[in-house]
């Protein structure tokens, strides 16, 4: 497997940790992404133990919503918290949504998100971790006001954080090419996947390859731009469970691979 090709558990799913950590050593992956969501069976030395274990290392942690219209102080523990988990298994990016805007305007939630993430953030980059905030679909709107990769740089620059760019998310933005290099120098992490026309419930992301994400344009547009990190497969829903979860990530890192190859990223 291609050495900035790490997989998200999602993608593993309904198999417990260990499992997964198993599962993504076999496919021949050097990285994992963990979600802080699903670990809450194993303390941060049992999952470093696991990864390292398994000869791989953890890419990110996904820490999901922030919450900071809710209860900021509240947001702020438990985002401490998987600050402190991230250190302890060795990922240095987390991978988060801002949480809803509730009735506020997206100016004023944007500028309440930053005021209330500033001194985590100050923390997180104390223990050498990036905070990356991700686009998301506008049916997640409870969960985030970033549905555009413009929307997550804009955001990273208010609260001095990072983007991760969730190709799923935001390959249709109009801006999309633009987006790409304005958020280079911000993004901590790239996710892929691919969309099938014609789906249209959530889950549905598709292995690479088999949908429309014109992924052989995008992925060198975002090496050319500069980030030569890791590309984390996250591949959720019915299409992966069906063909076999093993033999879909094995071709989506076959393609993906390749693709990093060609945009000459060895």
């Amino acid at each position: 497997m291609h050495p900035n090709l790490s997989i998200n558990v999602l993608s593993l799913l309904p198999a417990t940790f260990d499992r997964q950590v198993e599962v993504a050593a076999r496919l021949g992956a050097r990285a994992i992404t963990p979600d802080i969501a699903q670990l809450d069976d194993y303390s941060a030395a049992q999952a470093a133990r696991l990864i390292g274990d398994a000869g791989l290392q953890a890419a990110a942690l996904t820490h999901r919503a922030f919450g900071f219209a809710d209860a900021a102080e509240a947001a702020c523990d438990r985002l401490e918290r998987s600050i402190e988990y991230a250190a302890a298994i060795g990922a240095n990016t987390i991978v988060m949504t801002t949480g809803g805007r509730g009735t506020l305007s997206w100016g004023d939630a944007a500028k309440r998100f930053a005021e209330a993430i500033v001194p985590i953030a100050a923390l997180a980059r104390q223990a050498g971790i990036k905070l990356g905030i991700e686009p998301t679909s506008h049916l997640y709107a409870d969960v985030s006001i970033a549905h555009r990769l413009s929307d997550c740089t804009a955001l990273a620059r208010l609260a001095d954080i990072s983007v991760v760019n969730d190709l799923f998310a935001c390959w249709t933005d109009t801006d999309i090419d633009a987006a790409i290099a304005a958020a280079a120098p911000h993004t901590a992490l790239v996710q892929v996947s691919d969309y099938v026309y014609g789906d249209r419930a959530l889950p549905c992301r598709a292995v690479p390859g088999d949908g429309a994400i014109p992924l052989d344009r995008l992925l060198p547009a975002i090496v050319s731009a500069g980030y030569t990190g890791t590309f984390d497969l996250e591949i959720i829903g019915p299409r992966l469970q069906t063909e076999g979860i093993e033999i879909g990530l094995k071709r989506a890192a076959e393609t993906i691979g390749a693709l990093l190859e060609k945009a000459g990223l060895t």
